[in-house]
Protein backbone atom coordinates (compact mmCIF):
# COMPACT_ATOMS: atom_id res chain seq x y z
CA UNK A 1 0.00 0.00 0.00
CA UNK A 2 3.08 2.54 0.77
CA UNK A 3 4.21 1.70 -2.84
CA UNK A 4 1.22 2.40 -4.54
CA UNK A 5 0.57 5.35 -2.00
CA UNK A 6 3.72 6.89 -3.23
CA UNK A 7 3.27 6.28 -6.74
CA UNK A 8 0.02 8.22 -6.74
CA UNK A 9 1.67 11.07 -5.29
CA UNK A 10 4.49 11.40 -7.51
CA UNK A 11 2.31 10.96 -10.53
CA UNK A 12 0.31 13.57 -8.58
CA UNK A 13 3.25 16.05 -8.37
CA UNK A 14 4.60 15.85 -12.14
CA UNK A 15 1.03 16.34 -13.21
CA UNK A 16 0.80 19.75 -11.41
CA UNK A 17 4.80 20.57 -12.55
CA UNK A 18 3.90 20.13 -16.13
CA UNK A 19 0.18 22.19 -15.68
CA UNK A 20 2.33 24.55 -14.12
CA UNK A 21 4.91 24.74 -16.86
CA UNK A 22 2.21 24.70 -19.87
CA UNK A 23 0.88 28.37 -18.05
CA UNK A 24 4.46 29.68 -18.21
CA UNK A 25 6.52 28.69 -21.31
CA UNK A 26 3.78 30.22 -23.65
CA UNK A 27 2.54 33.35 -22.19
CA UNK A 28 0.75 36.10 -24.59
CA UNK A 29 2.73 38.10 -26.09
CA UNK A 30 0.58 39.77 -28.24
CA UNK A 31 0.10 40.49 -32.33
CA UNK A 32 1.11 42.63 -34.57
CA UNK A 33 -0.19 42.40 -38.56
CA UNK A 34 1.34 44.18 -40.98
CA UNK A 35 0.59 44.62 -44.66
CA UNK A 36 2.28 45.06 -47.75
CA UNK A 37 3.62 48.45 -48.96
CA UNK A 38 3.92 49.50 -52.25
CA UNK A 39 5.96 52.72 -54.11
CA UNK A 40 6.11 54.12 -56.98
CA UNK A 41 8.68 53.49 -59.89
CA UNK A 42 10.71 56.78 -58.91
CA UNK A 43 13.12 57.40 -56.57
CA UNK A 44 12.08 60.00 -53.80
CA UNK A 45 8.46 57.74 -53.91
CA UNK A 46 7.16 56.62 -50.45
CA UNK A 47 4.52 54.68 -48.60
CA UNK A 48 3.45 54.66 -45.21
CA UNK A 49 1.73 51.72 -43.57
CA UNK A 50 0.38 51.52 -39.87
CA UNK A 51 1.07 48.25 -38.09
CA UNK A 52 -2.41 46.50 -36.86
CA UNK A 53 -1.09 45.31 -33.25
CA UNK A 54 -2.06 45.38 -29.24
CA UNK A 55 1.41 46.40 -28.29
CA UNK A 56 2.20 49.70 -26.53
CA UNK A 57 6.06 49.19 -27.12
CA UNK A 58 8.16 50.47 -29.95
CA UNK A 59 8.13 48.75 -33.49
CA UNK A 60 11.67 48.02 -34.56
CA UNK A 61 12.25 47.16 -38.46
CA UNK A 62 14.94 46.67 -41.18
CA UNK A 63 15.14 45.23 -44.11
CA UNK A 64 16.21 41.48 -44.80
CA UNK A 65 17.83 41.15 -48.01
CA UNK A 66 21.73 42.32 -49.46
CA UNK A 67 19.91 43.11 -52.71
CA UNK A 68 17.31 45.96 -51.60
CA UNK A 69 19.33 49.29 -51.00
CA UNK A 70 16.75 50.87 -53.32
CA UNK A 71 14.68 51.51 -50.22
CA UNK A 72 15.33 52.63 -46.73
CA UNK A 73 12.25 52.44 -43.77
CA UNK A 74 11.62 54.81 -40.44
CA UNK A 75 9.25 54.59 -37.62
CA UNK A 76 6.90 56.68 -35.70
CA UNK A 77 4.73 54.53 -33.65
CA UNK A 78 2.86 52.09 -35.27
CA UNK A 79 3.75 53.70 -38.38
CA UNK A 80 6.20 52.51 -40.80
CA UNK A 81 7.14 55.07 -43.60
CA UNK A 82 9.45 53.46 -46.50
CA UNK A 83 11.28 55.39 -49.09
CA UNK A 84 13.24 54.58 -52.22
CA UNK A 85 16.10 55.50 -53.03
CA UNK A 86 16.54 54.48 -56.68
CA UNK A 87 14.41 54.49 -59.45
CA UNK A 88 13.00 51.10 -60.70
CA UNK A 89 14.30 51.22 -64.37
CA UNK A 90 13.21 47.80 -65.57
CA UNK A 91 10.19 46.33 -66.90
CA UNK A 92 9.15 44.46 -64.10
CA UNK A 93 8.33 45.11 -60.18
CA UNK A 94 10.76 44.14 -57.28
CA UNK A 95 10.27 43.29 -53.78
CA UNK A 96 12.55 43.48 -50.88
CA UNK A 97 11.44 41.75 -47.27
CA UNK A 98 11.48 43.24 -43.82
CA UNK A 99 11.19 41.97 -40.44
CA UNK A 100 9.37 43.81 -38.01
CA UNK A 101 9.49 42.78 -34.04
CA UNK A 102 7.19 44.69 -31.35
CA UNK A 103 8.22 42.92 -27.50
CA UNK A 104 8.27 39.22 -28.63
CA UNK A 105 6.19 39.46 -31.52
CA UNK A 106 7.88 39.58 -34.82
CA UNK A 107 6.08 40.06 -38.26
CA UNK A 108 7.36 40.34 -41.46
CA UNK A 109 5.94 42.37 -44.81
CA UNK A 110 6.96 42.79 -48.47
CA UNK A 111 8.09 46.39 -49.86
CA UNK A 112 6.67 46.25 -53.67
CA UNK A 113 8.38 48.76 -55.80
CA UNK A 114 6.59 49.20 -59.07
CA UNK A 115 7.70 49.27 -62.82
CA UNK A 116 6.98 52.78 -64.58
CA UNK A 117 3.40 52.56 -65.59
CA UNK A 118 2.63 49.69 -63.93
CA UNK A 119 -1.38 49.31 -62.56
CA UNK A 120 -1.98 45.94 -61.98
CA UNK A 121 -0.70 43.04 -60.14
CA UNK A 122 -0.75 39.64 -60.93
CA UNK A 123 -2.02 36.72 -58.39
CA UNK A 124 -0.30 33.55 -57.84
CA UNK A 125 -2.19 30.52 -59.51
CA UNK A 126 0.22 27.61 -58.81
CA UNK A 127 -2.96 26.48 -56.79
CA UNK A 128 -5.29 26.52 -59.35
CA UNK A 129 -7.34 23.99 -61.16
CA UNK A 130 -9.93 24.27 -63.94
CA UNK A 131 -12.76 21.45 -65.31
CA UNK A 132 -14.92 22.72 -67.87
CA UNK A 133 -17.67 21.42 -70.47
CA UNK A 134 -15.10 19.49 -72.80
CA UNK A 135 -11.82 19.01 -73.87
CA UNK A 136 -9.62 17.23 -76.32
CA UNK A 137 -7.79 14.85 -74.46
CA UNK A 138 -4.00 14.53 -76.11
CA UNK A 139 -3.79 17.97 -77.69
CA UNK A 140 -2.66 21.07 -76.34
CA UNK A 141 -2.61 19.93 -72.29
CA UNK A 142 -5.68 20.06 -71.02
CA UNK A 143 -6.81 22.21 -68.06
CA UNK A 144 -3.31 22.86 -66.66
CA UNK A 145 -2.17 24.34 -69.45
CA UNK A 146 -4.32 27.49 -68.25
CA UNK A 147 -2.06 28.13 -65.26
CA UNK A 148 1.01 28.05 -67.45
CA UNK A 149 3.38 31.15 -69.13
CA UNK A 150 3.85 28.62 -72.29
CA UNK A 151 1.13 29.74 -75.14
CA UNK A 152 2.35 26.26 -77.11
CA UNK A 153 0.75 24.73 -74.62
CA UNK A 154 -2.91 24.98 -73.76
CA UNK A 155 -6.61 23.91 -73.01
CA UNK A 156 -8.81 22.75 -76.30
CA UNK A 157 -12.28 21.83 -76.79
CA UNK A 158 -13.21 18.90 -78.18
CA UNK A 159 -13.57 17.83 -81.55
CA UNK A 160 -13.37 13.88 -81.48
CA UNK A 161 -16.51 14.00 -80.98
CA UNK A 162 -18.21 17.09 -82.18
CA UNK A 163 -18.78 19.59 -79.38
CA UNK A 164 -21.15 22.96 -80.56
CA UNK A 165 -21.07 26.23 -78.99
CA UNK A 166 -21.30 27.22 -75.78
CA UNK A 167 -17.95 25.87 -74.45
CA UNK A 168 -17.38 26.85 -70.43
CA UNK A 169 -13.83 26.69 -68.53
CA UNK A 170 -14.59 26.77 -64.65
CA UNK A 171 -11.17 28.40 -63.38
CA UNK A 172 -11.19 27.56 -59.00
CA UNK A 173 -8.59 30.52 -57.49
CA UNK A 174 -8.82 28.74 -54.21
CA UNK A 175 -9.57 31.81 -52.50
CA UNK A 176 -11.82 35.05 -52.72
CA UNK A 177 -9.50 37.66 -54.63
CA UNK A 178 -10.61 40.88 -55.67
CA UNK A 179 -10.23 41.29 -59.10
CA UNK A 180 -9.53 44.28 -61.59
CA UNK A 181 -7.82 42.52 -64.71
CA UNK A 182 -8.75 39.33 -66.47
CA UNK A 183 -6.51 38.13 -69.09
CA UNK A 184 -6.93 35.46 -71.55
CA UNK A 185 -4.13 34.58 -74.03
CA UNK A 186 -4.59 32.99 -77.34
CA UNK A 187 -2.69 29.94 -78.77
CA UNK A 188 0.80 30.23 -80.39
CA UNK A 189 2.42 28.10 -82.46
CA UNK A 190 6.38 28.62 -82.49
CA UNK A 191 6.75 27.13 -86.48
CA UNK A 192 5.22 29.95 -87.92
CA UNK A 193 4.51 32.52 -85.02
CA UNK A 194 0.99 32.38 -85.12
CA UNK A 195 -1.60 33.13 -82.95
CA UNK A 196 -5.12 31.45 -83.61
CA UNK A 197 -8.08 34.00 -82.83
CA UNK A 198 -10.50 30.54 -82.19
CA UNK A 199 -12.84 32.39 -80.06
CA UNK A 200 -14.90 35.41 -81.10
CA UNK A 201 -17.34 35.65 -78.49
CA UNK A 202 -16.33 35.30 -74.73
CA UNK A 203 -17.97 35.95 -71.94
CA UNK A 204 -16.81 35.91 -68.16
CA UNK A 205 -18.94 35.18 -64.55
CA UNK A 206 -17.52 35.41 -61.69
CA UNK A 207 -18.88 33.52 -57.94
CA UNK A 208 -18.47 33.03 -54.63
CA UNK A 209 -19.41 29.95 -54.13
CA UNK A 210 -19.94 28.30 -57.13
CA UNK A 211 -23.59 28.28 -57.70
CA UNK A 212 -24.27 32.37 -58.03
CA UNK A 213 -22.40 33.81 -61.05
CA UNK A 214 -22.68 37.21 -62.09
CA UNK A 215 -21.36 38.46 -65.74
CA UNK A 216 -18.61 40.65 -65.10
CA UNK A 217 -17.21 41.23 -68.88
CA UNK A 218 -15.99 39.66 -71.73
CA UNK A 219 -14.70 40.46 -75.37
CA UNK A 220 -14.93 39.80 -78.65
CA UNK A 221 -12.56 39.55 -81.34
CA UNK A 222 -14.47 38.78 -84.90
CA UNK A 223 -12.63 38.16 -88.15
CA UNK A 224 -11.43 39.78 -90.55
CA UNK A 225 -10.22 42.21 -88.16
CA UNK A 226 -7.73 44.73 -89.10
CA UNK A 227 -3.90 44.65 -87.62
CA UNK A 228 -2.66 48.51 -86.46
CA UNK A 229 -0.52 47.97 -89.40
CA UNK A 230 -3.52 48.29 -91.78
CA UNK A 231 -3.19 44.56 -92.92
CA UNK A 232 -6.58 42.53 -92.77
CA UNK A 233 -6.13 39.47 -91.02
CA UNK A 234 -8.47 36.67 -91.78
CA UNK A 235 -7.05 33.64 -89.57
CA UNK A 236 -4.43 32.44 -87.65
CA UNK A 237 -1.52 35.29 -87.75
CA UNK A 238 1.35 36.87 -86.06
CA UNK A 239 -0.13 40.07 -86.04
CA UNK A 240 -3.05 38.51 -84.24
CA UNK A 241 -2.89 40.08 -80.29
CA UNK A 242 -1.56 37.32 -78.13
CA UNK A 243 -4.00 38.31 -75.36
CA UNK A 244 -7.01 39.90 -74.64
CA UNK A 245 -7.29 41.78 -71.61
CA UNK A 246 -10.40 42.37 -69.76
CA UNK A 247 -10.67 44.91 -67.60
CA UNK A 248 -13.32 45.35 -64.61
CA UNK A 249 -15.65 48.73 -64.99
CA UNK A 250 -15.66 47.55 -60.83
CA UNK A 251 -13.65 45.31 -59.03
CA UNK A 252 -15.19 42.07 -58.39
CA UNK A 253 -14.19 39.76 -55.40
CA UNK A 254 -14.55 36.31 -56.58
CA UNK A 255 -13.14 32.45 -56.11
CA UNK A 256 -14.76 30.96 -59.09
CA UNK A 257 -14.37 32.56 -62.74
CA UNK A 258 -16.46 30.90 -65.82
CA UNK A 259 -15.08 31.39 -69.06
CA UNK A 260 -18.31 30.75 -71.79
CA UNK A 261 -17.34 30.52 -75.54
CA UNK A 262 -20.70 30.91 -76.91
CA UNK A 263 -18.78 31.87 -80.90
CA UNK A 264 -16.00 30.85 -82.65
CA UNK A 265 -14.56 32.28 -86.21
CA UNK A 266 -13.85 29.33 -87.19
CA UNK A 267 -17.68 26.53 -88.83
CA UNK A 268 -15.98 23.74 -86.53
CA UNK A 269 -16.70 25.85 -83.71
CA UNK A 270 -13.39 25.01 -81.93
CA UNK A 271 -11.62 26.74 -79.53
CA UNK A 272 -8.08 27.05 -77.78
CA UNK A 273 -7.24 29.02 -74.50
CA UNK A 274 -3.44 28.95 -73.80
CA UNK A 275 -3.61 30.82 -69.51
CA UNK A 276 -6.08 32.63 -67.84
CA UNK A 277 -4.63 34.91 -65.07
CA UNK A 278 -6.57 37.65 -62.78
CA UNK A 279 -4.98 40.83 -61.31
CA UNK A 280 -5.43 42.91 -58.55
CA UNK A 281 -4.70 47.10 -58.79
CA UNK A 282 -1.83 48.71 -57.43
Amino acid sequence: MRRLSYTFTLLFLLSVIASGCAETEQPYVGYIIIERAVVDASAGSTATITAETDLSLPILAEIDEEGAAWCTLSVKGKEITVTTTQANTETAYRTATVNAKCGYRMATFTVLQKYEGQEYLEYDWTRWTATGSDVQAGDGGGYPSLFTESQTTFWHSQYSTPTPCPHWLLIDMKEELTCHLFRIARRFYAGNGNYYPSVKVMEVHASVDNENFTRVGGFTFALPWIAPDGTTVNGNSPKVPPYEDIILSEPVTARYVKLVITETNNTSGTAQVAYFKAYEKI
